[in-house]
């Protein structure tokens, strides 16, 4: 299908709605097919066109096409863009008057370069954004953080977009370098079509390898609890798998969830939070109340509160669960019962 409509340039004609819907929907179809899932935000830049006026939402959208919208971000993918803006910027460090002290890879916390010009030390912050993207007040804060915690006279911000929300505006210590400066300082064809493929291809695409890497995370998880005892944080999943579970599951509990582990506690959402991790908190219970049931077997006295605490590393179980709730659900009398004397 020619579409006449979705690039027509200036104002459509009048009643060429139900045409230009038809031909979303084929353009849809056919990019869904290549794996390509555009977004709300590709669909309405690409086209100069409100969504709302045609669809519901972009859901009601794939659905008029026969599909279902599930946009995931291909992380490998955006792991690839972001380090090659990195190997970009790190070897032409000279046209920005700035020597190279060390560059952090693309999963490392903290500032992307850190270099100097003179006695100063600056810190570059690389966004390896769409060209629809913008550039936010978040990425802003992001930096202000970094200038404090490593100690830093000067932030550099490069990004690969010229968009900006209203609220980003002049900061003391931070420079931005939007696209359009940045092709001024490179002034290199090759470099200009690195930077177009980060600013063009859409990260919106299934990615067969990110399944791969879930299960290498679960694998890692399960086998540090199971061989060694031990549950991996955050921090020991970067280290020891270089990546970020924070592309791969929404958070270090989903993990546990999914394995069927008692997460680790520091940061859980107890019962007297508001919002408790219902599903965290029941994990937790059944292995007090396996413990409860493996000592009572044993012919032992019922466990308290802090010996079930200190069998499982925990100081206060009450954050989690009443002693007396456990016993109550096992159907056991509490351990604190006593019979009143005479």
């Amino acid at each position: 299908m020619k579409y006449k409509l979705l690039y027509y340039k200036g104002k459509r004609p009048d009643n060429s709605q139900a045409r230009l819907k038809k031909e979303l929907i084929d353009y849809i179809k056919k990019e869904y097919k290549k794996k390509h899932i555009p977004s709300r935000r590709e669909i309405e830049n690409k086209f100069h066109l409100k969504l709302d006026s045609l669809f519901r939402n972009i859901k009601a959208l794939y659905e008029a096409a026969g599909l279902k919208y599930k946009l995931t971000a291909n992380q490998s993918l955006k792991a690839k863009k972001a380090g090659l803006f990195l190997e970009l910027i790190t070897k032409n460090l000279a046209k920005f008057g700035l020597k190279l002290i060390m560059a952090r890879d693309v999963h490392e916390r903290g500032v992307d370069i850190i270099a100097i010009r003179g006695t100063k030390k600056i810190g570059i912050e690389l966004k390896a954004y769409n060209k629809y993207e913008k550039l936010k007040i978040k990425d802003i804060n992001q930096v202000k953080r970094f200038i404090q915690k490593e100690n830093l006279d000067r932030v550099i911000i490069i990004t690969t977009t010229d968009i900006k929300n209203k609220e980003v505006g002049n900061e003391n210590k931070i420079e931005l370098i939007m696209y359009k400066d940045l092709t001024k300082i490179l002034k290199n064809k090759e470099f200009n079509k690195r930077l177009n493929y980060i600013r063009e291809y859409s990260i919106n695409r299934e990615d067969p390898y990110r399944e791969i890497q879930r299960q290498r995370i679960l694998k890692y998880v399960y086998e540090e609890f199971n061989k060694k005892r031990k549950k991996p944080s955050y921090l020991d999943i970067q280290k020891n798998l270089h990546m970020s579970l924070y592309s791969y599951f929404d958070n270090l509990f989903q993990i546990y969830k999914i394995l069927k582990i008692a997460p680790p506690t520091k940061d859980m959402h107890g019962p007297r939070s508001i919002n408790p991790d219902k599903e965290a908190i029941n994990l937790w219970k059944e292995n007090f109340k396996k413990f409860i049931i493996e000592e009572v077997k044993k012919g032992k006295k019922y466990p308290s509160g802090i010996e079930i605490g200190k069998h499982f590393g925990i100081s206060h179980i009450w954050n989690i669960v009443k002693v007396s709730e456990l016993y109550k659900e096992l159907g056991l009398k509490p351990y604190l019962e006593r019979k009143t004397r005479n």
